[in-house]
């Protein structure tokens, strides 16, 4: 009898190569694999596996409407009588298992949203269902095939016959839908709490990786074998491969790495550059479970494509993303066969290895985007942070909320890494962690090395402007960081000529030239004896080079040691320094503002060194000095960050999508917004989405309006353009308006 009925729905399409009842099927087949793999892992009772199993089994079965056939067959395009399958099948759902689904509508809600935003505005199309157009034949055959596939779970048979019994007679699902509007959506939200969010993630999720893995006809659920052997074994291989087989020959683990590797709990791992803190995190995380995930998480975009470079050998790059505004682009310029549908799947954390801005994670809180398959994907996940001091009081107060989150809610385990972490935000961490000494593990060996030289000048960089000509000419590399990008860019021009070798890097390049600057800049840092690199902040974290000399313009003592740590990496070198310049006005009143005296307390304490060759303990104490009046916890950003998700998700009930809010945002300042410099207009007229990002760039919105183009994008509406000076060699340049003459843009290709 199923085969009968099969045959009689065959026709009803569900992809235009895929039978509805066939894709049904591979769906409930993936929910089998799920059911087996979590069964024992998911905090659920048996009802839930029920209602799950009834979700996938009714998520597509509006499809049977004719409004969607002829569609999706091509006999008629959409237009205003296009009724979207997830009302017709939530609505047939909550029907032929009322009393169920008023017990627990969540599994509705993952009906109706496994393609679109949960928000009001999902259900503004239902007056279109008096435009609903059935197959009474079809509708009569579906109900058969949904009696005989419910009856496999539900032991109340007689209640799922009376029900599709009665249905089967009914003349408009309009008003059976309205029923179930009326009775959920002005009434059912308010009674949402905050114990529901966690079912709904696992109802959610369970749907939506069933509905993947059949539309994309395989297995999206990753595995990885991973063990301490495995990543001695991609070690020792990559050292050969570069040519170090002494190495490779006596290779062992450092004493911190193995300290790092016998922790089981959350750890503070605190430890100077060189001290090999990733192959640290990973022997940490070798203990998961194969299914289990590996989320790094770095403060970048930069830091993780090389993370992610260097991992995918380790692990393979089938087992590996990376995720991030502009991930889906670094991914497609190293394989164009790289597709959207593939960053999809990467940037929920289906892979068993995933590289992220810290960002990705922090938007779970505020219900953006696929945040119920991200967060289920944080089950018993190992999370690595890295560089855990470079953020700023508010998205420190969200990390932390998200910390305590994933560890009561989901079982996460963190492994939290610094080369300079202040006592009191050891102690903040300790707390969050819920972890003892034992459990901060320190690099003793390299922590009284000395590496630079520190010198102060009480004066402006012009005012060193002999000494920076000095080193230039004695063939160095030299290294030059200020606070702001119209300030390197004037540096930048200033010493251009007077080295062979010459870059500009700060974040004002657009998306691809940005890539290309990063790979330029360490092949000729790898390649050339001298060469001047002249940077922005960007140059803290995200580049793994090693110059002779730094020049820096004063910043807080952390962000000076990251600059440092730029200068003699490998610890090889003899006679290198690192310049401390008085800093701008702009610093003290623009950018450094969070915390009072930091910058005035980093330049003093600097000054009055005893042995200007700084030690990295040293260094670790001149941070806890800089910072021992700081209170993080009392800090008003701090609390906004700690707080803020509670109130996004209470105001939205907890599940449903946020799509608008003024207050969704992961870092302090990001008063900022996507622009292309107005020169690239006439070649991108006609060119697809993903070129004209390729040429976008973020800068203040200040900024845009003072330098906002006239010229816009009539066929991708969303992109704006800024009438501004902009070349590959030093970016937009917002020191001064643009010439009236453009530049052609066939000469910058």
């Amino acid at each position: 009898m199923n085969n009968e009925i099969k045959l009689q729905l065959s026709h009803l399409k569900a992809k235009p190569t895929e039978s509805l009842i066939d894709h049904t099927e591979e769906v409930l087949k993936t929910w089998q694999l799920l059911y087996d793999q979590y069964k024992d892992v998911l905090p659920v009772d048996n009802k839930f596996w029920h209602l799950s199993f009834l979700s996938c089994l009714f998520h597509d079965i509006g499809k049977i409407a004719l409004n969607f056939q002829d569609v999706i067959q091509e006999k008629l395009k959409m237009n205003d009588n296009y009724i979207r399958h997830e009302f017709i099948s939530g609505m047939l759902l909550y029907y032929v298992f009322e009393k169920y689904v008023k017990e627990e509508p969540l599994v509705a809600i993952a009906v109706f949203s496994h393609h679109k935003a949960f928000n009001d505005d999902l259900f503004s199309q239902r007056e279109r269902l008096a435009n609903l157009r059935l197959n009474q034949t079809d509708f009569l055959n579906i109900l058969q095939y949904l009696e005989l596939m419910s009856n496999r779970f539900f032991e109340d048979g007689n209640y799922i016959n009376d029900k599709i019994d009665k249905l089967k007679t009914t003349t408009s699902l309009g008003d059976l839908y309205e029923e179930f509007y009326r009775w959920f959506i002005r009434k059912y939200p308010s009674k949402l709490r905050k114990k529901d969010r966690k079912k709904y993630i696992f109802y959610k999720a369970i749907l939506n990786t069933s509905d993947w893995c059949a539309s994309g006809h395989k297995d999206i659920r990753d595995k990885k074998e991973f063990s301490e052997l495995d990543l001695k074994e991609k070690t020792i291989a990559k050292l050969r491969l570069e040519g170090k087989d002494k190495l490779a020959n006596e290779f062992s683990w450092m004493d911190f790495q193995k300290e790092c590797l016998k922790q089981d709990s959350d750890v503070l791992a605190i430890a100077p550059t060189g001290s090999g803190k990733t192959e640290a995190s990973l022997l940490w995380a070798s203990k998961k479970n194969k299914t289990d995930k590996i989320i790094y998480l770095l403060p970048t975009r930069v830091t993780s494509n090389s993370i992610y470079d260097r991992l995918k050998g380790y692990f393979g790059q089938e087992h590996t993303s990376v995720i991030h505004s502009s991930a889906f682009f670094y991914r497609k310029q190293k394989d164009d066969n790289f597709h959207k549908g593939l960053y999809l799947v990467d940037k929920t954390f289906f892979r068993n290895v995933n590289i992220c801005t810290i960002d990705q994670v922090l938007t779970q809180g505020f219900n953006i985007g696929y945040w119920e398959l991200k967060t289920f994907h944080c089950l018993n996940a190992r999370f690595i942070i890295d560089e855990i001091h470079l953020y700023a009081p508010y998205t420190l107060g969200l990390i932390i909320s998200t910390i305590k989150y994933l560890k009561k809610e989901f079982n996460a385990k963190f492994f939290i890494m610094t080369a300079t972490m202040p006592k009191k935000l050891q102690l903040l961490l300790k707390e969050t962690l819920g972890i003892n000494e034992n459990s901060i593990v320190k690099d003793i060996q390299l922590l009284d090395k000395r590496r630079n030289t520190f010198i102060t000048k009480n004066c402006l960089i012009d005012d060193i402007d002999n000494d920076i000509r000095i080193e230039l000419k004695k063939k160095r590399k030299v290294l030059i960081v200020v606070n702001t990008v119209n300030e390197a860019i004037r540096v930048y021009n200033k010493y251009k000529s007077e080295v062979e070798e010459a870059i500009c890097y700060h974040s004002r390049f657009i998306q691809k030239d940005r890539i290309l600057k990063e790979k330029e800049i360490l092949k000729k840092e790898k390649e050339c004896k001298s060469m001047l690199l002249v940077a922005t902040q960007v140059v803290e974290v995200c580049l793994d080079i090693d110059f002779d000399i730094l020049f820096t313009e004063n910043a807080p003592i952390d962000a000076i040691i990251q600059r440092a740590g730029r200068v003699n990496r490998k610890r090889g070198k003899k006679e290198t320094k690192v310049i401390v310049f008085k800093e701008q006005a702009v610093t003290r009143e623009v950018i450094y503002t969070d915390i009072e005296g930091v910058l005035e307390n980093t330049f003093r304490l600097l000054s009055n060194l005893e042995n200007p060759k700084l030690s990295e303990s040293e260094l670790i104490e001149l941070v806890d000095e800089v910072y021992k009046n700081y209170e993080i916890d009392k800090h008003p950003s701090y609390k906004n960050g700690l707080e803020v998700y509670n109130e996004i998700q209470r105001n939205n009930h907890y599940v449903k999508d946020v799509t608008v809010d003024d207050k969704i945002f992961t870092r302090e300042g990001l008063d900022s917004i996507n622009v292309i410099p107005d020169k690239f207009h006439k070649y991108l007229s006609d060119k697809e989405i993903m070129e004209k990002t390729e040429h976008e760039l973020s800068i203040r919105i200040g900024y845009f309006n003072q330098f906002k183009s006239e010229k816009t994008d009539e066929t991708h509406t969303w992109f704006n353009y800024v009438s501004a000076e902009y070349n590959d060699e030093i970016g937009l340049d917002l020191a001064k308006k643009k010439a009236k003459s453009v530049v052609p843009v066939s000469g910058f290709f």
